[in-house]
């Protein structure tokens, strides 16, 4: 199986060296836990480590304030995009028009650039920017359909409320190859974040907890080791 690599230290080596190529991983987690500098790291890193173009769609915030967010950890998102190496798509791109309407307008843009990897931060923003009543699960699985039709590999970030036992409906793990959770907790008075594989189908992966630092590159997955 040819495997993607995260662009996330640490990460690749828990999970037998990166995701699955064409493969829809949830990454899950709490406010403030990291979500968007994750997904930043697999689109910047791509384009610059591993030469693999990528289109980031934010839907929580416009693309200026993402791109000037993003800069202090050093990825100069503007630069990147300019050179032809990645794509970013805003609320404002995908305000209008039904599901099917804003999926085209993103598998377009995908093959414009000749993008392999996809990140839509976040799944909740994306699915309630669509005009059409469809049912959450037949929404899913369109999109399902559509993303794995094409065999990008993408990663989807989705918002878990603290003391929440479900990810977002309570449907999206099962749609997903992947889960990844990213978890605030407080130890000695101090916020945490730690980080799990709760799934990865045909991979062989860590089911531990492991330490997530912030650092000024960006996230880093400090592996449990005792």
């Amino acid at each position: 199986m040819e495997r993607i690599k995260s662009g996330v230290p640490g990460l690749d080596g828990l999970m037998e060296g990166g995701v699955p190529k064409g493969s829809i991983t949830i990454l899950a987690g709490n406010t403030g836990s990291g979500k968007t500098i994750f997904g930043t790291q697999f689109i910047h890193n791509g384009a610059v480590q591993y030469n693999e173009k990528g289109v980031y769609a934010t839907l929580e915030e416009d693309a200026a304030t993402f791109k000037e967010n993003m800069r202090r950890f050093g990825f100069n998102l503007d630069q990147l995009e300019k050179s032809g190496k990645i794509m970013i798509l805003d609320h404002e791109m995908l305000r209008s028009g039904g599901l099917d309407v804003n999926l085209r307008f993103i598998t377009e843009k995908m093959r414009d650039l000749k993008a392999t990897r996809l990140v839509i931060d976040s799944l909740t923003a994306f699915l309630a920017a669509c005009e059409e009543k469809l049912a959450y699960r037949s929404a899913l699985y369109l999109m399902h359909d559509q993303l794995k039709g094409n065999e990008y590999t993408t990663l989807m970030t989705v918002s878990v409320p603290s003391g929440s036992q479900t990810l977002g409906m309570g449907i999206e793990e099962f749609m997903a190859d992947g889960v990844i959770q990213l978890e605030n907790v407080v130890q000695e008075l101090e916020i945490r974040t730690r980080f799990v594989i709760r799934k990865m189908r045909g991979t062989g992966h860590s089911r531990k907890f492991h330490r997530v630092m912030f650092l000024p590159s960006g996230l880093e997955i400090v592996p449990f080791t005792s």
